[in-house]
């Protein structure tokens, strides 16, 4: 099912490249003072900002903490 969306277009798979992941290492980092933040969380932030997305339908609250200009979609 997700190979047959992506080659019709409705999702886009994005890959970690070694630079996205050594980007989410050093947010891992950068925000040491919140462990709670899985480093899924941190490699989808990565992603997010390259590709310009702030908007994110989620319940995770951490997208909100970092202060990086995501906002939750409700």
């Amino acid at each position: 099912m997700i190979d047959l969306a992506i080659k019709e277009g409705y999702l886009r798979l994005e890959r970690i490249t070694e630079e996205r992941f050594e980007k989410a290492k050093r947010l891992r980092i950068k925000f040491q003072d919140k462990p709670g933040i899985s480093f899924t969380d941190l490699t989808s932030m990565v992603v997010m900002t390259e590709m310009g997305i702030t908007s994110i339908l989620t319940q995770d609250g951490h997208f909100t903490q970092v202060g990086m200009g995501f906002r939750r979609i409700p």
